[in-house]
C-alpha cells in the first residue's frame, strides 16, 4: 500500500523546486481593456494556443495605457524576470500554434537579431518593411523566408533579453519605445519605429521569418486580415475566426487606432 502522506509531501518538494525556475521565455501583452477577451491563451500551462511546452515561461500584461507607456513597463519587467527571451503578442494578434518554435529556432540561429512573424495592417499590406535604395516599400512575405527588414511592428516579436539589457545599459536615459504625436513639428513616430531605430542603432538585425504568418484579429467581430495561404486549422483562438475584413469594416477600424494614440497638451 503506498503512503498517501508521502506521496503529497512528494508533491509540495516538486512544486518548491518548481518555484526556484525562471521563465525561459516570458510573453508580454499590452491590452487596451483588462475586462476584453484577448484573441489567445497564453498565460498558465493548461490549453496554451500557442506551442511553448517543454519550456518554462511566464506571462505578463497591463491595460489601459498607451502602448509606449505599455511596451516600456513589459519590457522592463522581462529585464527583472531572468528570462532568456521576451515574445510580445499583440491582443488581436493570432500566433499561429507553432509560432513560438519557429521564432525561436531563427533566434537562436541569429543571437544578434531580434526574430519577428508576420502580421499585416489590417485591410492593408504586411506590417513588414523593407529599403529598397531611397525607398520603403512593403517586402514579398511569401512562406518559406527568412530575411532582415527596415522596419516592422512588435505584435509578433522574439526579443533575447540580452539586447535589451545591452540596449538599456548603453542608453539607460532613453526608453525602449516612444511614440510622437503632434510635437516639436515631427511627423507621427510609433512606438515599434522607435524602438527598431535603436535596435539598428546598436549593432542587432530585425529578421523575419515568414513562415510564422499571423491572423490580425478585430476582436469585436473576429474577422482578421492575413496571408491569403493562411489555414485556419493551425490558429487556436478565444474568438471565434470569422471572415477575412472588407472595406466596409474601414471606418471603425481606424476610428479604433486612432482612439488609442496618445493625445498632446493642444487636444485636451
Amino acid at each position: 500500500m503506498y503512503n498517501r502522506e508521502k506521496i503529497i509531501q512528494t508533491m509540495h518538494a516538486i512544486k518548491a523546486e518548481a518555484n526556484t525556475i525562471k521563465p525561459y521565455v516570458v510573453v508580454l501583452q499590452p491590452r487596451r481593456n483588462l475586462q476584453e477577451t484577448p484573441a489567445q491563451r497564453l498565460d498558465g500551462y493548461e490549453g496554451l494556443h500557442v506551442d511553448m511546452l517543454g519550456y518554462s515561461h511566464g506571462f505578463a500584461h497591463i491595460g489601459g495605457e498607451k502602448v509606449d507607456v505599455a511596451r516600456n513597463f513589459l519590457l522592463e519587467q522581462a529585464l527583472t524576470s531572468g528570462a532568456r527571451y521576451a515574445l510580445f503578442v499583440g491582443e488581436d494578434t493570432v500566433l499561429p500554434y507553432d509560432g513560438f518554435v519557429k521564432l525561436h529556432e531563427t533566434a537562436e540561429k541569429n543571437p544578434d537579431s531580434v526574430v519577428v512573424g508576420v502580421y499585416y495592417i489590417k485591410l492593408s499590406s504586411p506590417m513588414i518593411m523593407i529599403r529598397k535604395d531611397d525607398w520603403i516599400c512593403p517586402a514579398d512575405v511569401t512562406p518559406g523566408q527568412v530575411f532582415e527588414a527596415w522596419q516592422t511592428g512588435l505584435d509578433a516579436a522574439l526579443i533575447p533579453i540580452s539586447i535589451l539589457q545591452k540596449m538599456k545599459d548603453a542608453e539607460p536615459d532613453i526608453p525602449f519605445c516612444c511614440i510622437g504625436h503632434k510635437i516639436d513639428n515631427l511627423p507621427f513616430i510609433g512606438e515599434d519605429n522607435f524602438f527598431v531605430h535603436r535596435l539598428r542603432k546598436h549593432g542587432f538585425r530585425l529578421l523575419v521569418n515568414t513562415d510564422v504568418q499571423c491572423l490580425h484579429m478585430d476582436l469585436a467581430s473576429g474577422k482578421y486580415t492575413a496571408h491569403p495561404s493562411v489555414d485556419l486549422k493551425k490558429y487556436y483562438t478565444l474568438i471565434p475566426v470569422t471572415t477575412p475584413l472588407t472595406m466596409e469594416d474601414k471606418a471603425e477600424i481606424d476610428k479604433r487606432w486612432v482612439d488609442r494614440l496618445p493625445k498632446s497638451r493642444g487636444d485636451d
